[in-house]
C-alpha cells in the first residue's frame, strides 16, 4: 500500500526541497485491520514501511484470489501549508487534498506489485475503483470532489441548489455561488455539514473545500445525441480571467469528445479548481483539476484543456505514469496543441514544442523515452514527457494521415483502456491497424539518442523545373516542410510526409514546376524540429 504523504516525513528521500515547517513524522496510523484482524507493527504479519510504501508481510491467513477482503485503516495526515506538491492549504479557509489516503498498490503482470516510491516528480499508477465517501466540514465551507454529489440539496441553500441544477443543462455559464452568497453563507446553518460523493470506475479521488471561493457551471455536449457533462470552475474573485474558465472547460470537453481524441468524455463531470492563484501550472485528478492563474487567455485556456485532457491519458487508460510519463503527458500536450485555437483564436502551443525539440533532442542530457520516468531526473524528464512525446505523435500522424491515425488511436483506446498498456501495446496496436511495421519510426523516436536535422543540399533549376534535394542529416525522421520564396517575394509552401524516409534513404528529391523565378528555398522550422539552422536555407544566385 502507498502512504503518499510520507514524502513529508523528516529525513525521507524526495525529488524536491520542502519547507522545514512542512516536515512531519509522516502518515500516522492508529489502526490497521485486515478482515477484522489487527495487524501489529512488529513480528509475523507486521507492517514494513519504506519511503512512501507500506507492506503487509506474512499474513496468518492468505487472501485468496477473487475473494472479498475488508481493510480498515484509521490514519491522519497533516496538510502542508508551504510545500504544496499537487495539494495543500492555500490559505486558512481553502484546501485542496489529493494523494492523501492509504492506497492499495497495483499488482500487474509486468512487475508484480508496483514497488516504486513516490518522490514527487513522477505521478501515480492505480487501478480503476468505485468510491463512496463523505467529507465533513464546518458550516460555510463548500466542497467539490471527484464523483457526483449525493446530497447537495441537504447541505446548500435552495437557491444555490437550483442554480446548480440549471447549470448542468445550460449552454451559458451560470454563477452558482456568487460573492454575495459567500457573505450570507451558501450552506445550511448546521455547525458541520457532511458532503456525500460517489465515483465509479476512477483510479483516484481528491477533494477541495473553501469558504471563500465562488462557483460557476455550464453543460458540455459530448455526442450527437446531446448527452451532457457538467463542467464547473471554482476560484477566488481576485483571480483574473477565471470567470471564463468554466466556458474554457466546456469547450475543452466538447473538443476532446468530438475532435481529438474524438471519444465521448467518460465521466459525468469535471471541476477546475484554482489552487495557486499565481502561475499557470496545473494538476489533474479524475473529475478534478487544481490549476493556477495564467496572465493570458491562451495560457488559461491551455492549462484548462491540458489538465482536462488527462481524463483520457492516464485515467481512462490506466497509464503507469511512474514508468512512462510520456504515455500520458505527451497525449495531453498533443491534444492541447491541436485544439487550443478552437478555444482562443490565434493561440499557439505547437510552435514552442517544435522549437524545443529542435534545440534539445540529442543533447548530452537527452535520454530515450523508453527509459522509465522514475529513472529520469531534472529538465529532461519534463522534456521527454511533454514536448518530445507530443511531437512524436504529431510526426506519427503525419506518416499515417489523420484518418488512419485516428482509427489506430481509437483502437488503442478501445483495446487497452483500464488494462494498463505499456509502450509495446501502443506500438503494436498502431502497427496492427496501419498493417505496417513502423519500427523505422519507433526506434529513433523512442529507443535511440538521435536528433532531427534536415538540410537543403541543393536546388537546381532547368527548363522551368526546380529539383530540390533534401538531406536527412540527423537520425530522427521528420516531415519535409519547405518555404519557396520567389523573386517577387511571394511564397509557396511544400509539404512531404515523414514516410519519405521509411526505406532508410538519406536524401529525397522534390521536383517543382516553377511558376516564376526562385529566390530561395528554406525549411519551415515552425512545423519541423531541426537541430542545425545553418543548413536550412539555399539561396539561388541571381542570373
Amino acid at each position: 500500500m502507498r502512504l503518499y504523504q510520507d514524502i513529508m516525513k523528516k529525513g525521507n528521500s524526495r525529488d524536491y526541497r520542502i519547507s522545514p515547517s512542512d516536515e512531519t513524522d509522516g502518515v500516522a496510523i492508529d489502526t490497521f485491520m485486515i478482515n477484522g484482524v489487527g495487524i501489529s507493527t512488529k513480528g509475523k504479519g507486521g507492517l514494513s514501511r519504506s519511503a512512501t510504501n507500506i507492506s503487509i508481510r506474512d499474513l496468518e491467513k492468505p487472501i485468496p484470489p477473487k475473494s472479498i477482503t475488508t481493510i480498515d485503516v484509521k490514519w491522519s495526515v497533516i496538510i502542508p501549508k508551504e510545500t504544496r506538491i499537487r495539494m495543500g492549504a492555500y490559505n486558512d479557509s481553502t484546501l485542496y487534498v489529493a494523494y492523501w489516503y492509504p492506497q492499495v498498490a497495483v499488482y500487474d503482470d509486468i512487475d508484480g506489485w508496483d514497488m516504486n516510491e513516490y518522490g514527487g516528480a513522477v505521478e501515480f499508477y492505480n487501478d480503476k475503483n468505485n468510491y463512496d465517501f463523505e467529507i465533513t466540514v464546518p458550516k460555510k465551507f463548500l466542497v467539490w470532489a471527484t464523483g457526483t454529489y449525493q446530497n447537495l440539496h441537504e447541505v446548500v441553500k435552495p437557491e444555490i441548489y437550483s442554480r446548480y441544477k440549471e447549470a448542468q443543462e445550460s449552454d451559458g455559464v451560470i454563477r452558482i455561488v456568487r460573492e454575495e452568497d459567500l457573505k450570507n453563507g451558501a450552506t445550511t446553518d448546521k455547525e458541520k455539514n457532511v458532503w456525500k460523493f460517489k465515483a465509479d470506475e476512477v483510479p483516484d479521488i481528491s477533494f477541495a473545500t473553501s469558504s471563500g471561493y465562488v462557483w460557476d457551471g455550464i453543460g458540455a455536449e459530448i455526442d450527437a445525441a446531446g448527452k451532457k457533462v457538467f463542467t464547473d470552475a471554482v476560484y477566488p474573485t481576485k483571480s483574473k480571467g477565471w470567470d471564463e474558465v468554466a466556458y474554457y472547460a466546456k469547450l475543452s470537453v466538447e473538443n476532446l469528445s468530438k475532435v481529438w481524441p474524438g471519444v465521448p468524455f467518460p465521466y459525468p463531470k469535471i471541476t477546475t479548481f484554482n489552487g495557486e492563484t499565481m502561475g499557470g501550472g496545473g494538476m489533474e485528478i479524475p473529475m478534478m483539476t487544481n490549476n493556477g492563474m495564467s496572465f493570458t487567455a491562451a495560457g488559461q485556456a491551455g492549462v484548462t484543456m491540458h489538465e482536462i485532457a488527462h481524463t483520457y491519458f492516464p485515467f481512462y487508460m490506466g497509464i503507469n505514469e511512474r514508468k512512462y510519463a510520456w504515455m500520458e503527458e505527451g497525449w495531453a500536450t498533443f491534444f492541447t496543441s491541436a485544439l487550443l485555437k478552437n478555444l482562443v483564436p490565434g493561440a499557439d502551443e505547437f510552435t514552442g514544442n517544435i522549437l524545443g525539440v529542435g534545440r534539445q533532442m540529442g543533447n548530452e542530457f537527452d535520454t530515450p523515452m523508453i527509459l522509465p520516468s522514475i529513472a529520469t531526473r531534472g529538465q529532461m524528464l519534463g522534456f521527454n514527457s511533454y514536448a518530445k512525446a507530443s511531437i512524436s505523435y504529431y510526426v506519427l500522424k503525419d506518416i499515417l494521415g489523420d484518418e488512419l491515425f485516428k482509427k489506430a488511436l481509437h483502437e488503442y483506446i478501445n483495446r487497452w483502456n483500464g488494462k494498463h498498456p505499456i509502450p509495446w501495446d501502443f506500438f503494436f496496436t498502431f502497427n496492427d491497424v496501419a498493417k505496417e511495421d513502423l519500427s523505422w519510426f519507433w526506434n529513433p523516436w523512442y529507443f535511440e539518442r538521435g536528433f532531427p536535422d534536415l538540410a537543403i543540399k541543393s536546388v537546381k533549376v532547368k527548363r522551368g523545373n526546380a529539383e530540390i534535394i533534401v538531406e536527412k542529416v540527423g537520425s530522427v525522421p521528420v516531415p519535409v516542410d519547405l518555404i519557396v520564396t520567389y523573386a517577387d517575394t511571394t511564397t509557396e509552401n511544400i509539404h512531404k510526409s515523414t514516410a519519405l524516409w521509411k526505406t532508410g534513404n538519406k536524401e529525397v528529391k522534390i521536383n517543382l514546376k516553377m511558376k516564376k523565378e526562385i529566390q530561395k528555398v528554406e525549411l519551415n522550422t515552425k512545423l519541423v524540429p531541426d537541430a542545425d539552422s545553418k543548413n536550412n536555407v539555399f539561396e539561388l544566385k541571381k542570373k
